[in-house]
């Protein structure tokens, strides 16, 4: 089955939860969609998978924004600025990865492995 027909099949659950559009389209999200990577929403990607992609695309954004605005004028060393990135995204990454498996098993969304089976299945959800 191609990514497309599960993406879709994905989408149309999610439309039809309870869930807000901004929290099953996050901009992380979107910006791989837009690089054209083949990225699944984050409601159906394992606990680890949403911990470590979205703690570290957390910890790299944060990390450089403290360090051009606030650490370098302070003279924190790097090590203490690359220690700090890192539990900033450690504790995002798994406080985010809670909340999607969270939202996920609380809205009873399938599983990524579990959404229709045919290409077909992307025309009906359209």
């Amino acid at each position: 089955m191609s990514f497309e027909a599960k993406k879709q099949a994905a989408m149309a659950e999610l439309e039809n939860s309870k869930i807000w559009r901004s929290n099953y389209e996050p901009p992380f999200l979107l910006f791989m969609w837009w690089l054209g990577k083949e990225t699944r929403p984050p409601h159906y990607n394992s606990f680890m998978c949403n911990a470590l992609s979205l703690g570290s695309f957390f910890a790299v954004g944060w990390g450089l924004i403290m360090w051009l605005f606030v650490w370098s004028s302070t003279g924190l060393s790097a090590l203490a600025a690359i220690g700090a990135t890192l539990l900033a995204g450690l504790s995002v990454g798994l406080i985010v990865a809670y909340y999607y498996s969270f939202s996920a098993k609380r809205n009873k969304l399938s599983r990524w492995k579990e959404l229709p089976e045919t290409d077909e299945s992307a025309d009906q959800y359209s």
